[in-house]
């Protein structure tokens, strides 16, 4: 039974709202995203939080899991004082036992600023509990850590669900911020064709091919794609037409409770994957496995930057990246196989389906 831990502070006056939640403090590492943005409620962190572990289960449990959020927008200008106070109302759980690293909305500045007033490092809690620690500093520095690692594994998902057959693949992405656009950029060096993307505002698609560098190129910072820099490129439509189109795959990269019953009604692809964490509401992997269309969740998809990470962690940055990244696909793969598995047999959605695996392993 898993023991939990929270610290919440919620101010009326500014509005501002965090929650750190530790969801496996049994355990002498914990580790997680930090969410920046308005949308972040206390239920959603717990939820986060429980997904991180369940997403570690498939490779191991190598550490525990946790999630931070902020409620606040990203542009906010109190947002560095809001990161010393979060950061000082956490302090004895970020210097003992848990790790923070990036979700949505959060950059790099942020991390360094919370560690920063905390005078420790990003990996200090490791160095302090690992005497023989000689790993870096930071997580994006240590071993194994690439570009693209969660698109990395959005992608393995995708090939095992279609068994292999990449090639001329047609695939609509929901969202092309940093997970959307690396899948994007897999599937296209494996040939796959990218019919469809949308971002916060609208979709564009092409029944003929969307071409990759163009769509990077008309990426800002944000995600969101700058129409004149699309080269008159694909036919714009509503941002939640893009679920409607015709395509072999889905993939769901947007954010988290973007799609509920009602948008899972008409979604065409036969087979959905959740890039994103808590893409899908229940109402909606009820809905989807009712009409028979596979969906690889979250916690599968998902998983493999939290992987490399927890592993490297409880090794001390010791394990060779060659070795963990094969290890890492095979239990993506392995797991996306499970769960569909698990779906058709006991007939129940795949969410339902994972955890029935991994109670039965």
């Amino acid at each position: 039974m898993r023991n939990y831990q929270e610290i919440a502070i919620e101010d009326a006056d500014s509005g501002f709202a965090a929650y750190l939640v530790v969801n496996s403090s049994d355990r002498e590492l914990s580790f997680g995203g930090t969410r920046v943005d308005l949308s972040v409620t206390r239920d959603m962190v717990f939820e986060l939080a429980e997904n991180m572990s369940l997403k570690l289960a498939v490779h191991g449990s190598p550490v525990g899991g946790a999630k931070a959020g902020l409620r606040a927008a990203p542009d906010d200008p109190r947002l560095a004082q809001f990161l010393k106070r979060f950061a000082e109302a956490c302090r004895e759980l970020l210097m003992s036992t848990t790790i923070l690293g990036k979700d949505m909305g959060a950059k790099q500045w942020m991390l360094d600023e919370i560690y920063r007033s905390l005078d420790m490092p990003q990996l200090g809690v490791v160095r302090r509990r690992r005497q023989a620690w000689s790993g870096p500093d930071r997580l994006s520095e240590l071993d194994g850590y690439i570009g693209n690692m969660t698109g990395q594994g959005v992608f393995w998902a995708i090939e095992q669900a279609l068994c292999g057959a990449l090639r001329g693949a047609r695939v609509l992405i929901q969202g092309f911020g940093a997970v959307g656009a690396g899948v994007a950029w897999h599937l296209a060096r494996s040939g796959a064709t990218i019919v469809g993307v949308s971002d916060r505002d609208k979709a564009v698609v092409d029944p003929d091919g969307l071409d990759l560098d163009t769509l990077l190129a008309a990426k800002d910072g944000d995600g969101l794609l700058v129409e004149h820099k699309l080269g008159g490129r694909g036919t714009r439509i509503a941002r939640d037409e893009l679920l409607t189109q015709r395509a072999d795959v889905l993939v769901l990269a947007a954010g988290s409770y973007v799609v509920d019953g009602n948008v899972a009604a008409v979604i065409q692809a036969p087979v959905v994957v959740e890039g994103a964490n808590l893409a899908l509401m229940p109402g909606a992997r009820t809905a989807l496995h009712a009409r028979s269309i596979r969906v690889v969740p979250d916690v599968v998809a998902n998983s493999a930057s939290a992987a490399l990470v927890g592993h490297q962690i409880a090794s001390g940055n010791t394990l060779s990246p060659r070795s963990l990244w094969t290890q890492i696909e095979a239990n993506i793969k392995r797991s996306t196989d499970a769960v569909e598995r698990a779906a058709r047999q006991l007939d129940v959605d795949s969410k339902t389906a994972f955890r029935r695996v991994m109670e039965a392993s």
